[in-house]
């Protein structure tokens, strides 16, 4: 396959998807900061390094933006809960999404349940506790109507950071994997933070990529302006993040993972992301893989239905 044949089947921002959250969601990346330090998470909250907070005024600016879209508008992280602008991110999220689009992505509440209750439509909010009852009982007392999960069984998480590019030579091979991708196909777009300025990318990996190398000199800006509309484009505006982020991903490789909890779990990553994959808990090993078996690549059925995936596919 080639690139035009892969851009021809990925899908942008602008389109609807198959799904049952108003056909899309938008994710605003407000920070990485976490109490938890989860395997293989997406965002790097497992990693160590600098981390930062969307400022109020540029989550507004962000979430202005978004003006017209349909799909959900996702608070984001790490957990953003554990800012002290959360109870600000929310206001401007009442004034500007309507409530049946307001999502939230949280593993704890951190004393805002009741603040979460009023601004966030429970039905399109993503709330796993990773096995904390203290958090679950905390979601519970205070927004009764929400769906926390992940209590009584843990995460698999597929290894986001082992780039493609090193493990498979082909590249026809690795656009048709590209063009397949669980979370282009099926996920999310995201807003966040590029040395200071807000960038909008077709794909929330595509933008934790380019966060957690922003420190390197040549890295290069791929993201977009974020202005009113700057979602509302074709793929072939965003060909370019797709060239540079795609390749460097695991996504499409839907390897085996790790489980989110084991505090003594192996990582996985390869040589394209080594320098920033520096891992938070120092009981967790680090495998810099060099091939594709060593992810057990196809072994899971969807990289997004990360709890189900807790086995492998059959």
């Amino acid at each position: 396959m080639t690139e035009d044949d892969a851009l021809d089947r990925m899908v942008p921002p602008s389109k609807i998807r198959p799904l049952d959250w108003f056909g899309g969601t938008m994710q605003i990346w407000v920070t990485r900061r976490c109490d938890r330090a989860c395997t293989n998470c997406t965002q790097g909250s497992n990693l160590r390094g600098a981390t930062e907070v969307m400022p109020v005024a540029l989550f507004e600016k962000a979430v202005v933006s978004l003006k017209d879209y349909f799909g959900v508008v996702g608070l984001f992280g790490g957990n953003p809960a554990i800012t002290k602008e959360f109870p600000e991110y929310c206001e401007i999220l009442r004034e500007h999404v309507p409530y049946q689009r307001r999502g939230l992505w949280c593993n704890r509440p951190f004393g805002h349940g009741k603040l979460m209750r009023e601004t966030f439509n429970p039905r399109v909010s993503n709330l796993n506790v990773h096995q904390s009852q203290e958090a679950y009982d905390e979601f519970k007392r205070d927004w009764p109507e929400c769906q926390p999960f992940g209590l009584t069984s843990d995460s698999r998480h597929s290894p986001v950071f082992v780039a493609m590019k090193d493990v498979i030579d082909d590249e026809e091979k690795r656009w048709e994997l590209i063009a397949g991708c669980d979370i282009n196909q099926r996920w999310s777009a995201m807003i966040g933070l590029f040395r200071g300025e807000l960038r909008g990318w077709f794909c929330e990996i595509a933008g934790s990529q380019a966060m957690l190398h922003q420190q390197e000199t040549d890295y290069p800006d791929t993201g977009s302006r974020v202005e009113p509309g700057w979602w509302d484009r074709p793929m072939a505006e965003f060909a370019h993040q797709v060239r540079k982020h795609c390749h460097e991903c695991g996504v499409p490789l839907r390897g085996y993972g790790a489980l989110a909890n084991d505090p003594i779990g192996v990582e996985q990553c390869s040589q394209t992301h080594g320098q920033v994959y520096q891992l938070k808990l120092k009981s967790k090993l680090l495998q810099v893989v060099e091939n594709a078996e060593q992810v057990e690549q196809g072994a899971l059925s969807e990289f997004t239905q990360y709890v189900p995936n807790a086995a492998k596919k059959r």
